[in-house]
């Protein structure tokens, strides 16, 4: 007789064996390990009594396993066998609790055909004629059109219990999505269902806990099932049976369990959210959520579930999966990029708490995001401290999309819920007329221009990718100190990445001539890369080369890149500045670093966490290592300027580590620009921040972006804004698909006064990308400006992102007349997000004429720190407000007095 501990391990190992075929069961049981050597025999006898994956022949009856079978039967299971009043027509399913028969009742009772349910290790499980009561009981308590119903319930004769239930003549839901070729909105159509039948099941106290698609299967109309509550549970404070509980548990699915369950910890409504979560992301990209290759085992698996980062759907695409979705890779891209990628991560989180609080929070915002409204999975934030995340986590100059300063304004809410630096890019954005001709079209082959793609990472268990990324970044980065040599930066060429394109289409779509590509095996000590330089013009390798070294000789690799492919283009490498130079160091304090900047990089409250402890690890290997000091400073003042922590706390950190920084290394140009940034947005010093850029210009002349945060200052104080529009086109040139770089001239062009020419920069935006957030309401404000109140209303109805509408629509109403409309939007602006956008609602009261409550929001925007004072000299919709004396005295509070 097998003990409850010995069924438990024996339940999860046949979960392991029984897809295999015969020969691979064999190998498996030959190697089992020691600590279950005992189970052995009884896992050779079930096994051989249990058909393998591809042979239905063997299906009919189980032998009894001489293991004390007081749970066993007499039936015989097989075609044309009677269970109960019911025959047995043909096996429909074999799990690993009970197999599934269409059967007929034998006596006539009813006509319809029913899916029986039978118990297909009685023999074996002495709990299952229990689970099986259960799962009775569960089912009797659920009426729900999306949910098959239960008919009958009883035990043969012999004693083989069984369940008879509504017989479901469909598909799974992912395959049938894929068989109709069903586009995004469908798709979600069909899964807006299956949440309104998990969120009945959950009011009633029923975890399923055992969501995937083959228990989910659509009807030929297009009518979801919810499957199989064998798993389920009653949310009740007493366990009814905490045994059967803890023996059963163990038949989960893995690919769709939550991080808690594989941690042995009890289901709760979360558990069954997450789930949920990697049936939506299968549904949306075709793939699960953790980029394992196909037959990864269990183990790595579970790690990679309560582990690994979960990739956004967006950058899991092929070209296959984008096909049966109705569209090419890029545009179904495009459409997840933003609010669907947020949808999925949240419901994806590792902590239960960031999940969504039920299955009708859920399907309230997919149904949001349907209807065209902000989702919930991207709160609101204050604009400008969502963009300085551009400006904070590139690894090397060249990649930053800096120069965000004004954003803050125009003013005032640029960019609240502006998506990440991947979201809404499109590549037609390079067509734009801001950006130089060679940007559209592949250069000549003599031209030195050059994309650095993302290197692969082909480790054994594919958990390198943060030093494959990290590489790719420091090529670019040094590459990029060729003056003679037109480098793409990280934002677009990582919009490349995990997709399989042709190496001459991305040539043509980034307007280079040249692509360095390449991969990555980091095991143990070791490092072989590989990489290759491919001429765009004929796709012919210029030069390609493999690198087999120990991991500390990864400083030496990089070089050796970057100065073979200089040589081959015919340029000079520079030989590098303090920033670059400051990287050599312990090469396992720099695998941290790399490692904090990869986390960094995802901008979400935990990875940003996360990516402290790392920089905080590398301090601790190399205590003097200067650049690790400033890149925990600076994700410091990024956790204070999002809210993930306090100002003070925050901000207290940033100003320590940028001091021990700079202590040890005065010449670290990075530093200096971390330090400018935490002047300019935190204390408003701008003399002092102007002459932290000047000295981290002076350390890396290189750095167009320092250029940029510098020229900002100068649009600040003085509202010239000839360079920042000039600095924008070079960053274009550079970075051809960043959305946000292309944005950020619209409204530069808009604080100008140059309305006309932002309208057409914004208008060529937003028919580009329809989604990037802001772009309408901008839009929208230089057609009001422009005194096109009609054309602005229409531009700012299109608006997604609630926060910018509601920024926007009380001015645009307002000079339409419609003054009630304008109240409405205005209070509502208030009622919701006084607290983040205090700045914006001046804005709004000064366009009105109302100075009075337009002054009272200025003041309490400056005692809010709002990010968006900073705007308050140049900002065209403040203009009423000039010739009031207390806006004289609002600039010398800002110290942008002349």
């Amino acid at each position: 007789m097998l003990s409850p501990e010995q069924l438990t391990r024996m339940s999860r190992l046949l979960d392991q064996a029984l897809p295999l075929g015969r020969e691979e069961r064999q190998r498996w049981l030959d190697t089992l390990p020691a600590e279950h050597r005992d189970l052995a025999l009884p896992l050779r006898e079930a096994l051989s009594a249990w058909p393998h994956e591809h042979d239905s022949s063997a299906l009919t009856t189980l032998p009894g396993l001489g293991l004390g079978h007081r749970g066993g039967s007499g039936d015989s299971i097989s075609t044309g066998s009677h269970i109960g009043p019911y025959k047995l027509v043909r096996q429909l399913g074999v799990g690993g609790m009970a197999e599934v028969w269409l059967a007929q009742r034998a006596d006539g009772a009813m006509k319809r055909e029913v899916a029986l349910k039978l118990p297909s290790l009685t023999r074996l499980r002495e709990d299952l004629a229990q689970r099986f009561a259960r799962e009775r009981d569960i089912l009797a308590a659920l009426e729900h059109a999306n949910i098959a119903r239960l008919y009958d319930a009883g035990v043969s004769p012999g004693g083989l219990p069984y369940l008879a239930m509504e017989y479901v003549a469909g598909q799974p839901l992912t395959d049938w999505c894929d068989a109709h070729r069903q586009d995004l909105r469908e798709r979600l159509s069909l899964f807006l269902q299956v949440l309104d039948a998990v969120q009945y099941a959950h009011e009633r106290r029923v975890l399923h806990r055992d969501i995937k698609p083959s228990n989910i299967l659509v009807t030929e109309p297009g009518q979801v099932r919810l499957l199989d509550f064998g798993v389920a549970k009653f949310l009740a404070e007493d366990e009814p049976d905490p045994q059967l509980t803890q023996i059963y548990g163990q038949v989960l699915t893995p690919e769709y369990a939550s991080p808690e369950l594989l941690l042995g910890e009890p289901a709760e409504v979360a558990s069954d959210i997450y789930a949920l979560g990697v049936v939506l992301n299968e549904l949306l990209a075709g793939t699960r959520p953790y980029g394992l290759r196909p037959g990864a085992s269990r183990t790595l698996l579970e790690q990679a579930v309560i582990e690994a980062r979960v990739h956004k759907p967006s950058t899991q695409l092929t070209e296959q999966a984008a096909l049966v979705r109705a569209g090419t890779a890029e545009q179904l891209a495009r459409r997840l990029r933003g609010d669907l990628d947020a949808i999925v991560l949240k419901a994806l989180a590792k902590r239960p708490a960031d999940r969504y609080a039920s299955a009708a929070a859920l399907s309230d915002d997919l149904q949001r995001y349907l209807n065209g409204e902000p989702v919930q999975a991207r709160p609101n934030r204050l604009a400008y401290r969502m963009a300085k995340f551009v400006v904070r986590h590139r690894a090397g100059s060249a990649a930053a999309a800096a120069g965000v300063v004004l954003a803050a304004g125009a003013i005032g809410y640029a960019l609240t819920g502006l998506p990440s630096s991947q979201s809404g890019s499109s590549p037609a954005a390079a067509a734009s007329s801001l950006a130089p001709a060679h940007a559209t079209a592949t250069s000549s082959a003599g031209d030195k221009s050059i994309a650095v793609l993302p290197f692969l990472d082909m480790s054994e268990k594919r958990d390198q990718e943060y030093f494959s990324d990290g590489l790719t970044e420091e090529l670019i980065d040094q590459l990029s100190r060729n003056r003679e040599l037109r480098v793409i930066a990280r934002t677009s060429s990582f919009q490349f990445k995990g997709r399989n394109e042709d190496v001459r289409v991305i040539a043509q779509k980034l307007g280079v001539a040249y692509v360095l590509e390449g991969s990555v095996r980091k095991s143990g000590g070791s490092l072989r890369i590989t990489s290759q330089l491919i001429r765009a013009s004929d796709g012919s390798h210029a030069w390609s080369q493999t690198y087999e070294r120990s991991f500390s000789d990864i400083f030496k690799v990089q070089d050796e890149i970057s100065a073979t492919v200089s040589q081959a283009l015919n340029v000079t490498l520079n030989p590098g500045s303090a920033h670059w130079q400051s990287h050599r160091t312990d090469t396992e304090a720099y695998n941290q670093l790399l490692q904090g900047n990869y986390l960094a990089d995802h901008n979400t409250r935990e990875d940003s966490a996360k990516a402290i402890v790392f920089y905080q690890a590398a301090i601790r290997l190399d205590p003097n290592y200067a650049l690790a000091w400033a890149k925990l400073a600076n994700a410091s003042m990024h956790q204070a300027s999002i809210g993930w922590v306090s100002i003070p706390e925050g901000i207290a950190r940033a100003r320590d580590a940028l001091r021990r920084a700079l202590d040890i290394d005065p010449d670290l140009a990075y530093g200096h620009r971390v330090r400018g940034n935490l002047l300019e947005e935190f204390d408003w010093n701008w003399a002092q921040a102007e002459s932290e850029y000047q000295r981290a210009l002076a350390l890396d002349p290189n750095d167009l972006h320092v250029r940029i945060a510098l020229a900002d200052l100068k649009a600040i104080r003085s509202g010239e804004f000839g360079e920042r529009i000039e600095y924008s086109r070079q960053a274009l040139a550079r970075d051809p698909l960043d959305t946000h770089e292309r944005w950020s001239v619209g409204w530069a062009l808009l604080g100008a006064g140059r309305f006309q020419e932002s309208e057409a920069t914004l208008r060529n935006l937003v028919e580009l990308n329809p989604a990037f957030a802001g772009g309408p309401s901008f839009l929208g404000l230089s057609l009001l400006l422009l005194n096109r109140h009609s054309e602005a209303l229409a531009a700012v109805n299109k608006e997604s992102d609630e926060t910018f509408r509601l920024s926007s629509s009380p001015a645009v109403y307002w000079a339409l007349g419609r003054r009630a409309e304008s109240n409405a939007a205005l209070g509502e602006l208030k009622r919701k997000y006084a607290a983040s956008s205090a700045y914006n609602i001046a804005e709004m009261y000064a366009y009105r004429g109302q100075s009075d409550a337009a002054f009272g929001w200025l003041e309490r925007a400056y005692r809010q720190r709002d990010p968006g004072m900073e705007m308050v000299k140049i900002d065209p919709l403040l203009r009423n407000l000039h010739a009031d004396s207390r806006f004289q005295t609002v600039l010398a509070r800002m110290n942008l007095a002349d």
